[in-house]
């Protein structure tokens, strides 16, 4: 089974710049625990932060033009950051689980 060691997300709605965990080129930060809490106070980016592995997930299964439309997220443009001409961009660094390890 593969777990999320890492997420960074660009240019997404109020997400302009957000990594959690460590990625593949930033081996010596500390990944995601397997029970990972995101907290703050209102306004800063929780409920956007969820919504991208939606987002994520709905590009997976209907396309990306489909996503940008679905859950009411209206187009790409209103999903890309305000005053963004960057696109969205998503890192996501995983470690697979040693499912055969005497192979």
């Amino acid at each position: 089974m593969a777990r999320i060691e890492g997420f960074r997300v660009r240019n997404y709605k109020a997400l302009r710049d957000v990594t959690l965990g460590r990625l593949w080129n930033q081996r010596n930060e500390e990944p995601l625990s397997p029970l990972t809490a995101v907290i703050g106070r209102n306004g800063v980016g929780k409920s956007t932060l969820f919504d991208s592995f939606g987002f994520l997930s709905d590009c997976l299964r209907l396309g990306v033009e489909e996503a940008c439309d679905a859950r009411g997220r209206g187009g790409f443009e209103r999903i890309r950051s305000q005053g963004v001409t960057e696109p969205i961009e998503f890192n996501i660094y995983y470690k697979e689980d040693n499912l055969y390890p005497d192979l």
